[in-house]
């Protein structure tokens, strides 16, 4: 039998015989099912990667931060206007 795409499947008579002689595969539980050292391997590179990522990132805010109030406060010194200069009288 050949389908739409050119794939042939096997005829029902086939499929009886193949599965007959096939040993039988076990059922596996889904909740007894763990992912094994190296899921656990790659969850932890995962976790450390992203703390030391958050870490950086955590380090970039801060000094943006604290340029950015730097130029505010250099900013807000530039426009005050100055004290005018001590009008003392002459002494003489």
């Amino acid at each position: 039998m050949t389908s739409a795409l050119g794939l042939t499947t096997p005829s029902p008579s086939a499929t009886s015989t193949a599965t007959s002689t096939a040993p039988a595969t076990p059922k596996v539980d889904a909740d007894l099912v763990t992912p094994g050292l190296w899921g656990f391997v790659l969850l932890f590179v995962l976790a450390v990667a992203v703390y030391f990522l958050g870490r950086s990132m955590a380090r970039r805010i801060q000094r943006v931060n604290h340029r950015a109030r730097a130029e505010a406060e250099e900013r807000a010194a530039s426009t005050t206007p100055t004290a005018p200069p001590s009008q003392d009288p002459p002494q003489g």
